[in-house]
């Protein structure tokens, strides 16, 4: 699994709002725990990959970064894409048939 601090600092905003009820520190656990499964990557360069949801561009950075072959997503703006180069844009469902074929 690779991150990215841009996502990291979009999943920490989104976890902080209101409708989450999450103490903070909860959230810093939460945070803390992704960074230390996570391996972080910094990505190259600002990309725009014509998603209708530009906020989307920082997972495929993150995605040419780590040199991927999947991205694992929920949101329908970038599944639509299907593919961003090599890198298949897939469901978490998707990847687990995949992962689970392959065993």
């Amino acid at each position: 699994m690779f991150i990215s601090k841009e996502i990291l600092d979009g999943i920490e905003d989104v976890i902080g709002r209101p409708k989450f009820h999450m103490e903070k520190s909860d959230i810093d656990y939460y945070m803390n725990s992704l960074e230390e499964i996570a391996n972080k990557v910094t990505p190259g360069k600002r990309i725009k990959i014509g998603s209708r949801d530009e906020d989307d561009d920082k997972y495929i950075e993150c995605g040419i970064a780590a040199n991927a072959d999947h991205i694992i997503f929920g949101d329908t703006h970038l599944l639509q894409m299907e593919r961003c180069g090599k890198m298949e844009i897939i469901t978490a469902r998707d990847y687990l048939e995949i992962v689970g074929d392959a065993l």
